[in-house]
């Protein structure tokens, strides 16, 4: 019985960071195709569960029904029915309608609606493998306790997305809260890697890591997270810049000290990470896990070459932000085992 949970208890993590990945992949198309806006309300979708299909359906029209909390786009301001209702003949009659006041955005455009409805759709499915790694944690309540109260801070965090994501539509994607919904992300994924550490079956330990690979992988993961913040900034004077500039080879002529710092860092990460590669060769201290961080760290220098002088292709903006959030894993991942005398694990 024992064995059998332990083992859903550890499918259950892998699920959420899979998942959780899902979500950063759906949340960067959102971004890159500018449909953070498809949504104008939240957490429905201009007042449905299900979102409109055509323009037409947002549109008022005479002597047609609307069901309460409706929304449609009316000489260019948002507004919701007040109750079910059908439309005046005549003339359309604001005492029916409530005008939505949280933000002036009222476009209405099918494919953007669509990729953020899919959005919510991939959070709205992170949630129940949370809640049911919540509810399986309570069987080690007597006697792994640590187990319970991670489960419970995933279910947190997953939660203090959702408002924060229903802070974000109702701020029309202003920036700070963008670059919080990243922290968050991240966030979780450390909490499900520390519970997957715990889940995990460790092999018998024979050789530490010196205390200077330790430091400097603790380096290596600290300069990752500031660059992704840093490149969140980037990303939101992007944001800024497109809507005066449409060309897209001279936005970077327009970017600030975050971006130069930003594109600098990835120099720092070269060299930390290079020489902990080095280390991990020839000492045997988790090289295929090293081997991969380089792999990633390559193909991230790769993709931030292309975004600088290639005009920001829209393609490789989800690449860039998957490929910063695999490199943070897999850096955190080490940092647990690196961290817990228990957790030694080489070359796996």
């Amino acid at each position: 019985m024992r064995n059998l949970l332990d083992v859903w208890f550890k499918r259950l993590v892998v699920i959420n960071l899979v998942l959780v990945f899902i979500v950063v992949i759906a949340g960067s198309i959102v971004r890159v195709t500018d449909s953070g806006m498809g949504c104008p309300d939240w957490p429905k979708c201009f007042g449905a569960y299900i979102p409109p299909t055509s323009e037409d359906q947002v549109t008022w029209h005479e002597a047609e029904a609307y069901f309460e909390g409706q929304m449609i786009i009316h000489n260019e301001k948002l507004y919701n029915a007040k109750s079910d209702l059908q439309s005046s003949p005549n003339a359309f009659n604001l005492n029916d309608w409530e005008e939505f006041t949280k933000h002036d955005y009222a476009t209405y455009n099918t494919l953007h609606t669509w990729i953020e409805f899919i959005n919510r759709l991939a959070t709205v499915a992170l949630g129940f493998p949370v809640m049911a790694l919540f509810a399986l944690s309570f069987f080690y309540w007597k006697e792994r306790r640590a187990r319970v109260y991670l489960s419970f801070a995933v279910v947190l965090l997953v939660g203090f997305q959702a408002w924060l994501g229903k802070l974000v539509v109702e701020s029309n994607l202003k920036g700070q809260t963008i670059t919080l919904h990243m922290i968050g992300v991240f966030a979780i994924i450390g909490v499900l890697l520390i519970l997957l550490a715990k889940a995990r079956r460790i092999k018998e330990k024979t050789i530490f890591p010196d205390k200077l690979f330790k430091g400097l992988s603790s380096a290596a993961l600290y300069t990752t997270l500031l660059m992704v913040v840093l490149g969140t900034q980037v990303r939101e004077q992007i944001d800024q810049i497109a809507k005066t500039t449409t060309d897209r080879m001279l936005w970077i002529e327009q970017l600030d000290w975050k971006f130069i710092t930003h594109r600098s860092l990835i120099y720092v990460i070269v060299i930390i990470n290079g020489y902990l590669l080095y280390q991990a060769f020839k000492n045997n201290w988790y090289r295929s896990r090293w081997i991969s961080i380089g792999v990633i760290i390559i193909a991230e220098a790769v993709v931030g070459i292309m975004l600088a002088h290639c005009g920001f292709p829209k393609a490789a903006q989800p690449i860039h932000l998957l490929l910063s959030t695999m490199l943070f894993a897999l850096q955190f991942d080490l940092l647990i085992q690196l961290r817990s005398p228990r957790a030694i694990d080489y070359d796996s």
